[in-house]
């Protein structure tokens, strides 16, 4: 199948011979956690240039996270990582795209060689970033701090371009028409504004990830079934249950488990639609996966759940609003990219979580009933 590049969501500006204000690339082709966790880079480059040209180019997957992004002028995105541009007929349309805005500066957020060559093929004036970047006058190599979160790893990067730090709570932004669109969706399945909703995301989108990384990363279903019992019974919420496609045969398994009345739309919602979603909740409970950062990015409480996922990089920042992370340290913990986490059969540093715990935390983040 021929891949395809999806275009840029703005036009480019014109070109500025005399570079009065820099034009800056931004390469982070993660998942959506790892293109939120760049936001804060992208708007302390807004505020020190004012006037500059900010392109992105991420991930097909994580394109409509930055879409509605104020501070970018433009977000470009790739179906494919781990293709060498001269091999992938996208990268080819990409390079061809970022040799023509005439960059002054790329900043690479990846340390994968295929990211490096095609940044270093569009040409531009400097290169910083964390890969092998050759040799050469134009290019800076920055140090990655596997101790400091990634956010601030990305803010440290562009300190040599004088970037001055503007905070780092993350972004996410939508069309303010999808929340009308919610409240009345909402209103047909019987949710009332006012009233108590948390949310309840179980899985990791399994087709889209290796399928130690779903499993690793789970928390057993009847536990999930158990947490929502108590949120209907006890702290009188109703529950609504959000997921990929390929979650939802897991969140009808908790629905059912659960034995009270719940909302599953797993599989039902585009990105920005759960993005209105997880704005309206007044909690949302999570395990480690691109929602719980968009959590955080909204300002939504989260609660979340953290087994092998390196926690000092990657991990929700609390900014915007509150955020519980769970999470135990076991001695082969964090084994995320290591090769432990293909040989492990058994996630402890999940099931160590309780369900107590997990309802108490909940109880301390959620806000009386309005």
């Amino acid at each position: 199948m021929q891949a395809e590049l999806v275009e840029s969501s703005k036009q480019a500006a014109p070109r500025d011979p005399a570079r009065s204000s820099p034009r800056v690339l931004i390469l982070r082709a993660g998942a959506i956690g790892d293109t939120l966790m760049a936001t804060p880079l992208v708007r302390a480059l807004r505020r020190t240039f004012p006037a500059a040209y900010l392109v992105f180019l991420c991930s097909r997957q994580a394109h409509d996270v930055l879409r509605y992004n104020p501070h970018l002028d433009e977000v470009t995105s790739l179906g494919y990582r781990h293709l060498s541009p001269w091999l992938s007929f996208e990268k080819l349309r990409a390079l061809r795209h970022l040799r023509k805005l005439n960059l002054d500066w790329a900043l690479v957020l990846e340390s994968h060689r295929d990211f490096t060559d095609l940044a270093r093929r569009a040409r531009p004036a400097r290169l910083i970033g964390y890969g092998d970047l050759g040799v050469g006058e134009r290019s800076d190599r920055a140090a990655f701090d596997p101790h400091r979160h990634s956010s601030e790893n990305h803010l440290m990067a562009a300190q040599s371009l004088g970037v001055q730090p503007a905070g780092a709570d993350m972004e996410l932004y939508y069309p303010g028409a999808l929340d009308e669109t919610l409240r009345l969706r909402l209103a047909r399945l019987g949710i009332q504004e006012g009233e108590r909703l948390v949310g309840v995301h179980p899985g990791w989108g399994g087709r889209k990830h290796p399928p130690e990384d779903t499993r690793l990363r789970s928390w057993p279903a009847h536990r999930f079934a158990d947490v929502v019992r108590w949120l209907f019974t006890r702290a009188r919420a109703r529950v609504l249950l959000t997921g990929a496609r390929e979650d939802r045969t897991l969140t009808d398994l908790i629905a059912r488990l659960s034995g009270v009345s719940c909302l599953n739309l797993a599989g039902e919602l585009s990105l920005l639609e759960l993005a209105a979603v997880v704005r309206r909740l007044d909690l949302y409970l999570t395990v480690d996966s691109g929602p719980a950062h968009m959590a955080a990015a909204l300002g939504t409480p989260l609660v979340t759940l953290w087994g092998p996922g390196i926690f000092e990089q990657t991990a929700p920042l609390a900014g915007r609003g509150p955020v519980r992370i769970l999470h135990h340290r076991v001695p082969c913990a964090p084994c995320y990219g290591t090769p432990l986490m293909k040989s492990c059969q058994d996630n402890i540093c999940m099931k160590q979580i309780e369900v107590g715990e997990v309802c108490s935390s909940i109880e301390q983040l959620l806000a009386p009933p309005k």
